[in-house]
């Protein structure tokens, strides 16, 4: 119990510290959708940027909105997806979801009237993160086994990583994503820490302590830098290419507002807006960053 209690006092010590030592940005409330919504976790952008495709994970199925007013445009996955997580979109323009309950990533084309399920990627465990690399390789965490897959043209090539708290291991992984260069980005969440990974999985770097993250869960791009959803500090931490934080967005408190969150999952980013995926408040913010 007291072990448990320091933990705790030396996570919320390094979250004081994290926002007194970074600046705290400040934000006005552009637009806001929650009626439909239920614990929605991550989104894509479509390839021309106008919509954004969210996973709704507690309805399991998928929202699109408009991307400037947050308007709901359609709805679809019902019946076909169980608890979806993430969602990105490949060179082809086809939609990939980490299916989480049914331990796949389904594959939706997006392009006609409706979108249409078209393929899946399995022998997945209660995936909960995908990514496009490049090179085209499909990248899926396995959350229920703390492992990697790596897919090419449909087929799983290989699954590396194991459970634990090394350089390579992973505990209950979320997001991964891949940069412009191919380097491969891994939330990982039990362990409460971002790796890094070139495009064959090789570690090169692992966020510090010092962050005071705890169950971070999506990041997103953004230029050079990098915007993580730190859920359980409630709060958003943009990073840098070395993973050194660089500013806080939120409060760190749980709250209903521009800038107060109540376990934010994921986040969009694409200056001077950002998109928070406030999880269990069940909403989706669009938010102008000041200068």
């Amino acid at each position: 119990m007291l072990r448990s209690m320091l933990a705790c006092c030396a996570v919320w010590s390094c979250v004081a510290s994290l926002a007194n030592a970074q600046p705290v940005l400040r934000a006005t409330l552009e637009a806001e959708i929650g009626f439909y919504l239920s614990q929605p976790h991550d989104g894509a952008f479509s390839p021309d940027g106008k919509r954004i495709y969210i996973t709704d994970m507690a309805y399991s199925l998928m929202r699109v909105l408009d991307a400037e007013s947050l308007r709901l445009i359609d709805t679809f996955g019902r019946g076909e997806l169980s608890r979806p997580h993430d969602a990105e979109f490949d060179a082809q323009g086809r939609l990939l979801v980490a299916d989480t309950g049914n331990h796949r990533v389904a594959i939706y084309a997006v392009g006609g009237e409706k979108p249409k399920l078209v393929g899946e990627l399995t022998g997945l465990s209660s995936p909960e993160g995908v990514a496009v690399a490049p090179d085209g390789r499909v990248y899926v965490t396995n959350t229920g086994a703390g492992s990697v897959s790596i897919f090419r043209d449909g087929k799983l090539v290989r699954t590396v990583g194991e459970h634990g708290s090394h350089a390579g291991q992973f505990a209950r992984p979320h997001d991964i994503e891949a940069d412009r260069d191919g380097k491969v980005y891994v939330v990982d969440s039990g362990n409460h820490r971002v790796q890094v990974f070139d495009a064959e999985m090789s570690h090169l770097a692992s966020s510090g302590p010092d962050l005071g993250l705890n169950e971070p869960k999506y990041l997103a791009f953004d230029g050079d830098r990098i915007w993580l959803a730190d859920e359980y500090n409630h709060r958003i931490v943009v990073l840098d290419q070395s993973l050194k934080a660089v500013a806080v967005l939120g409060s760190g408190k749980r709250g209903y507002g521009a800038t107060e969150y109540h376990k934010p999952e994921a986040v969009l980013a694409r200056a001077p807006f950002v998109w928070v995926i406030d999880t269990y408040n069940d909403r989706v913010v669009r938010l102008r960053i000041a200068p």
